[in-house]
């Protein structure tokens, strides 16, 4: 089966007429009339302001201006040519560049691991990254301002693709040797230390609330922009922070950090990779949200992140 034509059919018929070197020739290859031919090359004339060719008796032949036209006609089918064949070849091959949008600390444990074994394994496959906390993240997907997001508790727009990945868990943490001097009486830090933690997460404003509905009230509260601030003063033995397990657990050495106390509240996340539903799915970004699942789905189980001084207990919400 031949190839379409991409070039568009005025300048066709130009080219074919100046290849045959007669209006009759190249009616009978274009298998339309020789008026009809005409008619279109001389509106062609008309357009670009310039005789394109001679007419006589023997034939045609091209202009100046013709010369420099059937020049770039045929530079601008070579280049729609390969377009085509780009074309063709993302659905084949993998390739392009697309950007990722995660929470920072989400980002810090989820991609060490990943990024360096996809780009490696598809060197044509270009990632930007881009931070922001998992409602912006989720709207700059649905707007289009990012191919694919890693979010927590998304919303599910009804424009998105949602896969749910790997669960997490916001609680009370707590250095084990700051724990380890009350014997046991974990929760008693909370009322003797400061609760250290992000005011601006959801999660984090839900279970303070908790914590004034039990009736415990901290000495005081240091607030931060940045969950690594947090963990940074609560392994310093400053106080009790609240902050994901996994973002807890991440860069630190097993043993040093430890859940305060299995029976106080938590709160249950999932995370999630969020694409639209339009987004077209190209070879290269087949092979993105693909690794992305498989990589999300083999994260550790929960169990295995954080410590509890007592045993583990099943969650409260």
């Amino acid at each position: 089966m031949a190839e379409p034509e991409l070039l568009a059919t005025p300048l066709r018929y130009f080219r074919e007429v100046a290849e045959q070197g007669s209006f009759t020739a190249a009616a009978r290859a274009l298998a339309i009339s020789q008026p009809s031919l005409s008619v279109a090359v001389k509106k062609l004339e008309e357009a670009l302001g310039a005789e394109l060719l001679h007419r006589g008796r023997q034939g045609v032949s091209l202009t100046r201006a013709g010369h420099i036209l059937l020049e770039r006609t045929r530079e601008a089918e070579r280049a729609l040519g390969a377009a085509r064949e780009e074309l063709r070849a993302l659905e084949t091959i993998p390739r392009g560049r697309f950007t990722l949008g995660a929470h920072e600390s989400l980002a810090a444990y989820f991609l060490p691991g990943f990024m360096a074994r996809f780009l490696a394994a598809h060197p044509s496959v270009a990632i930007d990254l881009r931070n922001g906390n998992s409602r912006e993240v989720e709207e700059a997907v649905v707007e289009r301002r990012l191919d694919v997001g890693l979010v927590v508790n998304p919303a599910r727009h009804d424009d998105c693709v949602v896969v749910d990945l790997f669960r997490d868990r916001v609680g009370f943490v707590v250095a084990t040797e700051l724990l380890a001097t009350r014997r046991g009486a974990g929760r008693a830090l909370l009322s003797q230390h400061p609760l250290i933690h992000v005011p601006v997460l959801r999660q984090t404003q839900s279970l303070v609330r908790n914590l004034a509905d039990e009736g415990i009230a901290p000495p005081s509260q240091l607030t931060c922009s940045s969950m690594e601030l947090v963990k940074s003063l609560v392994l310093d033995g400053v106080g009790v922070g609240i902050l994901p397990f996994r973002v807890a657990r991440h860069g630190v050495n097993a043993g040093r950090l430890a859940v305060l106390d299995p029976d106080l509240p938590v709160f249950e996340d999932v995370i999630t990779l969020v694409r639209r539903y339009d987004l077209p799915m190209t070879a290269g970004a087949r092979v993105l949200v693909d690794a992305l699942r498989d990589h999300g789905c083999a994260m550790p189980p929960l169990d295995e992140v954080l410590d509890s001084p007592r045993g583990k207990k099943r969650p409260r919400a």
